[in-house]
């Protein structure tokens, strides 16, 4: 698959993001005061930021990461290792917490004694967002 032009280019407002990714427009500018890797704070242009797709696909993994109880400050720096300048590669992040400790582990193959997990497929979950991404970024008259 062909990445498209905005997976690297800042196109879609804060507004636009968080409805893309699932969360709220707050939850989504909170999350921006947590520090994010300086890579995923998107680009300011006349007084309002803008993200890249790359960036939206980096908080679509923030946002599963933090709905399965990771901490949000350490799902911002995991969500960076994964949300790279070309498509992730078919694997599958496997994701165990317990008690304070989140593991993070990346497999080819989904293990047999994988439970209690989440299990997110990282090509398949970059490759619905950008569909859904397309029809936004179409709309817009861009």
């Amino acid at each position: 698959m062909t990445l498209p032009a905005f997976w690297r280019q800042p196109s879609f407002s804060v507004a636009e993001t968080a409805d893309l990714v699932g969360v709220s427009e707050v939850t989504l500018r909170t999350w921006l005061t947590r520090a994010p890797p300086g890579d995923f704070l998107g680009t300011k242009t006349a007084n309002r930021i803008f993200f890249s797709g790359r960036e939206l696909f980096y908080y679509l993994i923030v946002a599963y990461l933090s709905d399965y109880g990771v901490p949000i400050r350490t799902a911002l720096y995991a969500a960076a290792q994964h949300a790279t300048e070309s498509l992730p590669i078919d694997q599958w992040l496997i994701v165990r917490t317990a008690r304070d400790v989140t593991e993070f582990e990346l497999a080819e193959d989904i293990p047999a004694t994988v439970a209690p997990a989440l299990i997110l497929p990282l090509r398949a979950l970059a490759i619905g967002l950008i569909e859904r991404a397309v029809v936004v970024y179409a709309t817009e008259g861009r």
